[in-house]
């Protein structure tokens, strides 16, 4: 029913027809739609045409539990904080939820998200300031998300898929024998229990069983691929030529002996080198797995370690020779750097690390250099987040020795010889933190983070560090956008199914205390159209016992409820002061409110479920109406002060014994909560069309939805190409 310029034998006409509906007018309760079917290919051409299943409550929200169980003990009882996005946070991503996590304790949460989200972003935030940030399916009704500080991730693996011996082998062998291959394009495979040796000029050749080698020698245009699952050990191996590669995924290789290689290797599993590893010629070495070297590790051209390097011999980093550490490197003897070496990491020598003339060790955002003793002949450099360089031996600084840059030199004897140059920049100390990582197993310090308002949750995770009471943010729908309720005003009528009698949209957040307890609510609340002819109250009901909670501030509280309940305004058309709703009539400014209460005993989040919609509702603030005359979400309970004589009239099927409530007697609703900022229909009655149109008409996926009870089109509401009409929609 609707409003514009309505003269007053109108109005008396509706007086009219409301009373047709009176409780004296009662009609049959049973429903129409039992034996009709639903067509989910296409749109229908009305409202009333739909077929909806019995029991759909046309929810867009769904429930998911989120779990994240620390196991990285590194940072004690120190609390972490956990955050919950709807999309990447560094890009477009909105916070659903906050809230805190200590080791061992789980942190463990209900949501409320749109069903057509499949995804979550969980960041980890640790009490050192890092962060670590989880994409995880969310199509599940419970995700656990591992903490992934400990864990192989941190090594920074990029592996691709390993090979197998299934596919693309143009032929295959076993048993004892020889394999030469000087064919490009061939591709052996070696399965089950292989002995031989094998010389490779062309092709590839690919071990996916258990392979002892004699000699094996690689050069130009030749590809060796070891499969994950594989076993192999060399007697001798040469790589010859720079295009020759080489690539490991097993976790069990072996060469017996020294390896030059002079061409591409690339290790993503466990491969142990017994004695020297020389890197030579025009080699490109790429560690993304473990290397173990029974010998010296001399480099002589390109090295990059995303994975472990322990060496149990001495390192030397020769002229000409680049290397990159992005996480450990552990060197048993001495470690001689006579050209420029760069630390991303972690590196660990037993003996004494020499920086010669030519050397220079480059430490960046955080790196660590452990070691016994220390000469610097050239140059120590630090960048970005400071580093630290420990040594716990003696230190001498000859006359080309230079530290700068971002560091921190800990010796904990005291710098015993410096005739060379140690810049302002640099601190001698040992207070550093660095956590213990993967990379790293020692790291340094004691972490010391400041909490100002001492309730347990250090600054850097607190939301509201000056206050002992306040922590966390908790939304619905999310930190940034607003969910929208639209309303039928004419129940237990029908309406017109424009859904704009009343548009509010809204923003639950429930603030958590570092314990994660609800101990606050602020809502926002902005209303935006009026469609309807009727003078419209709007509330809104919490799941929060009403004794639990202070005076409420920007809404009036209703007494008389066992669970909270606050009534927004009662009069729709003197709030707004017009429609909203025609496009010939001029727009007014939208109307804004902020809600807000204080709980007394706070309520720990896990009791208290997910942050959804909760019970928005309106009533009808007419005369012969007034407020028992409520309409709520499909589904939702009346209060205590519904005029339930109400329901099973006109087009209602309400039934309180079998607790359905607020859907007609064709499954349609008189409410709805679209998760996100909805654009609402234009005054439909109005658009000049030959038959008036419905919500149907404008989001041309709704009927379909609904008929599947929500199963497909779960995102109808959104500006997708195809996915409405655009000329029904209120776009002032």
């Amino acid at each position: 029913m609707k409003h514009q310029n309505i003269p007053t034998f109108m109005l008396l006409l509706l007086a009219a027809f409301t009373l047709m509906f009176s409780p004296s007018c009662k009609k049959s309760t049973s429903s129409t739609t039992e034996d009709k079917k639903a067509n989910l290919t296409s749109n229908v051409s009305s409202i009333g045409e739909m077929v909806v299943p019995s029991g759909f409550n046309y929810q867009m929200d769904r429930k998911i539990r989120v779990s994240v169980p620390l196991t990285n003990g590194a940072f004690g009882s120190l609390k972490h904080k956990i955050e919950i996005y709807d999309g990447n946070p560094i890009s477009n991503g909105n916070l659903l939820s906050a809230g805190a996590a200590s080791y061992p304790m789980v942190y463990e949460k209900d949501l409320m998200i749109p069903s057509s989200l499949d995804v979550l972003y969980v960041v980890t935030h640790f009490p050192d300031g890092s962060a670590q940030t989880t994409k995880v399916a969310a199509t599940a009704s419970e995700v656990t998300v591992m903490d992934l500080k400990k864990s192989n991730l941190e090594l920074r693996k990029s592996a691709p898929a390993s090979p197998d011996c299934n596919t693309g082998c143009t032929s295959t062998v076993t048993g004892s024998q020889n394999v030469g291959l000087n064919t490009i394009g061939a591709v052996v495979c070696i399965t089950g229990n292989f002995t031989g040796n094998i010389d490779l000029n062309r092709g590839t050749v690919r071990i996916c069983g258990n392979a002892v080698i004699g000699n094996c020698s690689m050069n130009n245009n030749s590809t060796l691929l070891i499969a994950a699952g594989a076993s192999v050990s060399f007697t001798n191996f040469n790589i010859n030529g720079n295009t020759a590669t080489f690539s490991n995924w097993s976790n069990n290789v072996t060469i017996r002996s020294g390896f030059s290689p002079g061409g591409i290797v690339n290790n993503y599993g466990n491969m142990f080198v017994t004695n020297d590893f020389n890197v030579n010629g025009s080699a490109v070495i790429t560690n993304e797995g473990t290397l173990t070297i029974g010998g010296a590790f001399n480099n002589n051209k390109t090295v990059v370690n995303n994975g472990r390097i322990s060496v149990s011999g001495s390192f030397a980093q020769n002229g000409g020779a680049s290397f990159t550490n992005s996480c450990n490197l552990t060197v048993g003897g001495d470690a001689n750097l006579n050209n420029a070496l760069t630390n991303n990491g972690y590196i660990s020598v037993n003996l004494r690390t020499t920086i010669n003339g030519g050397g220079e060790l480059n430490m960046t955002n955080g790196a660590m250099l452990k070691t016994t003793n220390l000469t610097a002949n050239g140059t120590i450099n630090g960048t970005g987040a400071t580093s630290l360089v420990r040594v716990s031996g003696n230190t001498t600084i000859n006359g080309g020795g230079r530290i700068n840059g971002t560091l921190q030199y800990c010796d904990l004897n005291g710098i015993e010889t410096n005739t060379g140059t140690i810049s302002g920049t640099v601190s001698q100390a040992c207070t550093l933190y660095l956590p213990v990582t993967s990379c790293n197993p020692d790291g340094n310090g004691v972490l010391v983070i400041p909490d100002t308002d001492g309730d347990g949750a250090n600054d850097n995770i607190d939301e509201y560090p000056a206050d002992k009471d306040l922590a966390f943010n908790n939304y619905y729908p999310n930190a940034k956008e607003t969910a929208t309720a639209g309303f039928e005003d004419l129940w237990p009528s029908k309406g017109d199914y424009d859904m704009n009698d009343l548009v509010i949209d809204f923003r639950h957040n429930f603030i958590t205390n570092a314990s994660n307890e609800i101990v606050k609510y602020e809502g926002f609340y902005r209303l935006r159209a009026s469609g309807g002819s009727q003078k419209i109250a709007f509330c809104m009901g919490l799941p929060i016992k009403a004794d639990l909670i202070s005076e409420i501030t920007g809404a009036k509280s209703e007494d008389g409820h066992e669970k909270v309940v606050f009534q927004i305004f009662d009069d729709s058309k003197k709030e707004l002061g017009g429609w909203n709703t025609v496009m010939n009539q001029a727009k007014v400014d939208f109307k804004e409110y902020n809600v807000s209460f204080d709980v007394k005993t706070p309520i720990a989040m896990k009791d208290f479920g997910e942050v959804g919609p909760c019970d928005p509702f309106i009533w009808v603030n007419e005369a012969n109406k007034g407020r028992g005359f409520e309409v709520h979400l499909p589904g939702n309970a009346p209060t205590k002060y519904a005029d339930q004589q109400w329901f099973g009239y006109a087009d209602d099927d309400s039934n309180v014994d079998k607790a359905k409530y607020y859907l007609s007697k064709t499954n349609l609703p008189w409410a709805f909560v679209v998760p996100t900022n909805f654009d609402y229909c234009v005054e439909l009655s109005m658009t000049g069309e030959k038959q008036a149109p419905d919500i149907t008409q404008v989001y041309l996926h709704f009927a379909q939805w609904a008929q599947s009870a929500g199963e497909i089109y779960r995102d109808w509401y959104l500006d997708a190409e195809g996915y409405r009409n655009k000329d029904f929609i209120y776009s002032k």
